[in-house]
C-alpha cells in the first residue's frame, strides 16, 4: 500500500515514512497527506485527566501494555 501510494518518491517501507517525518525530508507533505485518513477520534468515553500523566491517573504519557485498549476506543 505504501509503495503504491508513495513509491514514485522512493518511499516503499514504513521506515522510509518515519525517516521523512523525523528529518522533515523533501516528501514530508506527501507522506503526511497519505497518513491523513488514519486520524483517530477522541475515545468514546472521553479522556480522564488529560493534563495528568498516565502513571498519575491521567491519559497522557506512556500507556505501556494498555495502548491497544486506548486505540480501540479511538476507532
Amino acid at each position: 500500500m505504501i509503495e503504491q501510494a508513495l513509491g514514485k518518491y522512493g518511499i516503499v517501507w514504513i521506515e522510509d515514512m518515519v525517516h521523512e517525518f523525523v528529518n522533515v525530508g523533501p516528501h514530508f507533505e506527501e507522506v503526511a497527506r497519505f497518513l491523513w485518513p488514519f486520524e483517530l477520534n477522541k475515545p468514546a468515553d472521553g479522556l480522564r485527566g488529560s493534563r495528568a500523566l498516565y502513571k498519575d491517573g491521567g491519559d497522557t504519557g506512556n500507556q505501556e501494555d494498555l495502548i491497544n485498549e486506548l486505540i480501540n476506543k479511538m476507532n
